[in-house]
């Protein structure tokens, strides 16, 4: 008896589910048996006369139907008592011990399941999908960008806590996305017939091509990751944890232990697995990460299947940040080029080691891409480009002789004043950002290159040593956001007493709570609109148009309330950091070209960015009106030629071009389909070196 009992507390330990069955099993067929034996018994003669097995059966069938009690008792007056309630007593206890039992039983088996799925402990049989461990303020970013791409996306997150607030969160976010894509679409559409509009719709209404999956559970488990097909997936993204996550707002040097275990296990995983290559981009944010990673790197072998990238946070939204308290127009560029909707950035493997020759003879023949730099990666070339789509690339069109002839002037640098307003994460990184452009002009305009003004709070000033040992920072201010006035007469001094363009950088503080995000920001950007309206108001003739506002913001609701400022752009870089996340995963070797576009250092790959030359300024005739296939090519020719004559040969692509007006445009599709017409004012969207 103790060994029974010993055996069926195991039983019970490790198989709960299995026990109850097999009690419920062996209590129901045991109950209906007695039934089905007591019926028999009780039965009359010549009223109700049945065998053992009749009666089994109508016994079962009573529990699941009462009215099936005519079946044995057909006469109610001539059956005895013993009868009828054994009848009544065998329906209730058996809606009970049968119906309810096995009722609540498979119930309880559902609600397991949807709880076993929700926690992660179902199989995913997916590929080609794309995979996020961990969870921050980029993550839905990545998810939203993914709306854009020409075919339909699976994204599984594999997060420790909080599955239900992410998955409502992407919801909103899809949701609002593709209501305001298709705005404007369907007003259009609101003046066309009824069938032209019902094809105008179909075809150009952006729809909900994402499937979200969100899973709870531990990152760095290995059946998890198993479970949710990692090693078929064509991306792996482990994110980082916000500094607005720790637990005193600042982030630290130690890392996320976390991340690291999911990498390497992930790494295992991938490089054993029989799958497709893969990027697993790891998010960087602090020392101890990225010289962990590193050994990582080269101390596992890895295999060709395996590709870690070192996606460094800070630095690449610092120089981003950096490039355009520079060139704020470039915000609009960027937020179209960084994204999948409309034009985007794509490489292809090449084997050429003449860049120039292969973009003459490319561009005879293509006209839905523009060719920009060679890039060496691991001793095979690849060629980068600006196109709609991947497959534009290699879309050819009959060849034709160039239609446009222009001449280009060598257009100076000009000295750079930036007013930099508050703090993050990020500043070591944008100062670090400003040195490089410095060291890359030439050296007889280094000096006076680049002036920059900080305007900061007293703690943080003083944690940046008052930004003494960077040169070109003039000055270290005192910002008080309670006694403004101070901060209005340093503005006063630095806007009115000077012809020269300023650029206003407002940094978000990224170690704010998640309800205070952007408050400093949104206040700095009040005051200072405000100075700047008083301003006009007093100063009718006041140049206002020389001054530009760069307000950084993390979260996307607050877009609307920046841009409602004039010459004001929003930058938010949380969406601009996902959607380059997103770019490096679906498309092999664009990290080393968005390395180089970011920088201003040599080091980093090709120094090629975008940069905006006055029409006026740039040409030496304004080109007439003409095509912007034609435009490409001119340019890109009049660039190798005039540059040839000196030994540099730097190629100049023309990406799109910016009205006068603040229009933006970004070359995308049939560039020979595309008109353009640029005045004197206008700037166009040059990619070229420094």
């Amino acid at each position: 008896m103790r060994k029974f009992r010993g055996w069926l507390s195991i039983q019970i330990a490790k198989h709960p589910k299995r026990v109850v069955l097999v009690l419920i099993i062996l209590f129901n067929v045991l109950f209906i048996t007695v039934s089905a034996a007591v019926i028999s018994s009780l039965s009359l003669r010549g009223t109700e006369s049945m065998n053992f097995f009749h009666a089994a059966y109508y016994t079962v069938t009573m529990i699941l139907d009462a009215g099936c009690i005519e079946s044995v008792i057909q006469d109610i007056g001539a059956t005895g008592v013993a009868l009828t309630v054994t009848c009544l007593a065998v329906i209730i206890i058996g809606m009970i011990t049968f119906t309810g039992a096995v009722i609540g039983y498979f119930t309880n088996i559902l609600n397991d399941f949807i709880e076993s799925a929700n926690a992660g402990n179902t199989r995913l049989y997916l590929s080609d999908h794309t995979v996020i461990l961990n969870w921050n303020a980029r993550a839905p970013e990545i998810v939203n960008d993914l709306l854009y791409s020409d075919h339909k996306e699976t994204v599984v997150a594999l997060v420790k806590s909080g599955g239900d607030d992410i998955r409502k969160e992407i919801e909103e976010r899809l949701h609002q996305t593709i209501e305001k894509e298709n705005a404007p679409i369907i007003k259009k559409a609101e003046k066309m017939s009824f069938f032209a509009r019902r094809r105008y719709l179909k075809n150009h209404k952006l729809g909900s091509n994402v499937s979200f999956i969100v899973i709870e559970g531990n990152i760095f488990s290995q059946k998890q990751l198993r479970d949710i097909s990692i090693d078929l997936a064509k991306a792996v993204i482990i994110l980082s944890n916000d500094p607005s996550d720790m637990a005193d707002g600042r982030q630290t040097d130690e890392g996320n232990p976390q991340a690291i275990k999911a990498l390497m296990q992930t790494a295992d995983i991938v490089s054993a697995g029989g799958g497709r290559h893969q990027n697993i981009i790891m998010e960087i944010t602090d020392p101890w990460t990225d010289d962990i990673v590193q050994k990582i790197i080269s101390g596992k072998e890895l295999g060709d299947k395996c590709n870690i990238v070192m996606f460094h946070v800070e630095k690449f939204l610092g120089q981003l940040l950096a490039q355009l308290s520079l060139t704020p127009e470039l915000t609009a560029v960027y937020d179209d080029l960084f994204s999948n909707k409309g034009a985007a950035f794509y490489t292809e493997s090449v084997r050429t080691g003449d860049e120039i020759g292969y973009m003459r003879d490319y561009l005879t023949s293509h006209k839905r891409a523009v060719p920009l730099t060679l890039i060496d990666r691991n001793g095979e070339g690849c060629f980068c480009f600006s196109a709609e789509t991947q497959s534009d690339i290699g879309r050819k069109q009959e060849s034709v002789s160039a239609g446009l002839h222009v001449e280009l002037n060598e257009t100076p640098s000009e000295c750079k004043r930036v007013i930099m307003v508050g703090h993050n994460s990020k500043a070591e990184e944008i100062m670090s950002c400003y040195e490089a452009y410095i060291a890359s002009q030439p050296r007889n305009r280094q000096n006076g290159a680049l002036k920059v003004t900080v305007i900061d709070e007293a703690e943080s000033l003083s944690r940046m040593e008052h930004y003494q040992r960077y040169p070109f920072v003039e000055e270290a201010l005192d910002l008080d956001i309670y006694h403004i006035e101070k901060t209005y007469e340093t503005l006063r001094r630095l806007l009115l007493d000077t012809s020269e363009e300023t650029n206003i950088l407002i940094l978000s503080d990224d170690t704010e709570l998640e309800d205070n995000a952007d408050s400093s920001a949104l206040m700095c950007l009040v005051y200072i609109q405000d100075f700047i309206k008083k301003t006009i108001r007093k100063n009718p003739d006041y140049a206002h148009k020389k001054i530009k506002t760069i307000v950084e913001i993390t979260d996307p609701d607050h877009y609307d309330i920046v841009k409602g400022y004039p010459m004001t752009e929003a930058v938010i870089s949380n969406r601009f950091t996902g959607n380059i996340i997103t770019q490096i995963g679906e498309k092999d070797s664009i990290y080393d070209f968005y390395k180089g576009l970011l920088s201003y250092s040599s080091e980093s790959g090709p120094c090629g960015k975008p940069q905006l030359k006055k029409v006026k300024s740039f040409f030496r005739e304004i080109p007439p009106a003409c095509t912007a296939y034609d435009l490409v090519r001119a340019v890109f020719e009049a660039s190798v030629s005039s540059d040839s004559a000196s030994g540099k040969r730097s190629p100049a692509m023309v990406l799109g071009y910016i009205k006068a007006s603040g229009e933006t445009v970004v070359f995308s599709g049939d560039l020979s389909g595309i008109d353009v017409a640029l005045d004197g004012e206008d700037r166009i969207v040059v990619y070229t070196d420094l």
